[in-house]
């Protein structure tokens, strides 16, 4: 026996005799995981003339699959009755889902796999816009099951417009086709593939801007079980290795890369300020957001009473609420300017601060003092955000 064997087996026996145990390698729980999916919806997930499952989602799940040393598991099956079937164990996690409030209650979310957009659209010229006033009446096709389904019967359908469901997209869009539809509301990827890029789709286009509400999420993810909080963990960790490694990017660029016309310029939209005031509450630029400046005011426009403390938390209340009509939350600031009255404010500002957004994700920063501000302020808060 060598030397270094020697020493090996005695370092064994030492630690053996002193109680303790020689830690055995990791062993990955997941040997397979399985997938629901509805392989009619390319180019996120769809079957060739051979039958074999392709798109963006199929790709993205294998390599993820591939970064836990597990195999993929694919089962095909209507979306509207994915979570039903999650829950009773058809399969291990959806793939993908929308996160939204109603459906988080349910189930658990990994972090967003991607962005995408929802828009109406319509036949070319039309004058519809992606609001309960201009749709009154009309009749607005969605995806039974979808993100999008739920906010038209929550926003729209209670206004007067009639919300029509459809289990396939296929089917929708023969409907919009045959003049059975006024508009449809879809993510701009889908219908640019199944509709807008075909010869027939040049009788249609997007109407208005991009639609942002809570209850159309921030994006699709991977839906999990609450059950399975360590299988969401190992998710989120392998989706982040990807993006490390540049797979992810590899594999999401070819599907989402903007079209030619999308990407010659940024699209800007503008939400007015109430009360008339010369300047917009905030500016959409592609996927940033660039919000007002904010005071300590309440619903009636009068400061809050009680100093810095209560001023900051009005300011952040109220720029909680407009990011909220954009459906997103406050993790999604990632720049804010401060500017105080008074620099001995400093202190008491920052605790208050700080509790308004999730601990490792706090946006940088700038603070200023400006010696007076608008109403005698105490503070005001600007921020840019990310969709």
């Amino acid at each position: 026996m060598t030397t270094a064997r020697r020493i090996l087996a005695l370092a064994l026996i030492m630690l053996a005799g002193s109680g303790c145990a020689v830690a055995p390698p990791p062993v990955n729980p997941w040997s397979e995981i399985r997938f629901g999916v509805e392989a009619d919806v390319p180019p996120f997930e769809y079957r060739n003339e051979q039958g074999e499952l392709l798109g963006l989602d199929i790709e993205l799940g294998n390599a993820l699959c591939a970064e836990l040393n597990a195999r993929c598991v694919w089962v095909d099956q209507p979306y509207a009755t994915n979570l039903a079937a999650l829950q009773a164990g058809r399969f291990d996690a959806i793939m993908p889902m929308t996160a939204t409030p109603p459906r988080r209650e349910t189930v658990d979310f990994t972090h967003p796999l991607y962005a995408l957009e929802s828009r109406l659209v319509a036949p070319t010229g039309s004058s519809l816009l992606p609001t309960p006033g201009s749709l009154r009446g009309k009749r607005v096709g969605v995806l039974t099951g979808t993100s999008r389904a739920a906010f038209a019967l929550a926003r729209w359908a209670p206004q007067g417009v009639q919300v029509r469901q459809f289990n396939l997209n296929a089917e929708l869009i023969k409907a919009l086709k045959a003049g059975e539809l006024d508009a449809t509301l879809q993510d701009t990827v889908e219908i640019t593939q199944a509709l807008l890029n075909t010869p027939q789709g040049k009788a249609f286009a997007f109407a208005g801007p991009v639609i942002n509400d809570e209850l159309l999420g921030s994006g699709p993810a991977i839906a999990v079980r609450k059950t399975d909080p360590q299988l969401t963990a190992a998710l989120n960790t392998a989706l982040q290795r990807l993006k490390d490694s540049g797979k992810y990017a590899a594999i999401t660029q070819p599907y989402l890369a903007p079209a030619p016309a999308e990407s010659a310029a940024a699209r800007m939209i503008y939400t007015p300020a109430q009360g008339g005031f010369p300047y917009s509450e905030v500016v959409q630029v592609g996927h940033t957001l660039y919000l007002a400046g904010v005071l300590g005011l309440d619903e009636k426009g009068k400061l809050v009473r009680g100093g810095i403390r209560a001023e900051t938390a009005q300011a952040l209340e109220n720029l909680r609420g407009t990011l909220k009509t954009k459906g997103l939350a406050m993790d999604r600031v990632a720049k804010c300017t401060v500017i105080l009255a008074d620099v001995k404010d400093f202190a008491a500002m920052n605790e208050v601060y700080a509790s308004y957004f999730p601990a490792g994700r706090l946006p940088a920063r700038t603070t200023f003092a400006a010696g007076k501000l608008l109403l005698n302020a105490r503070i005001e808060i600007e921020c840019i955000a990310s969709l």
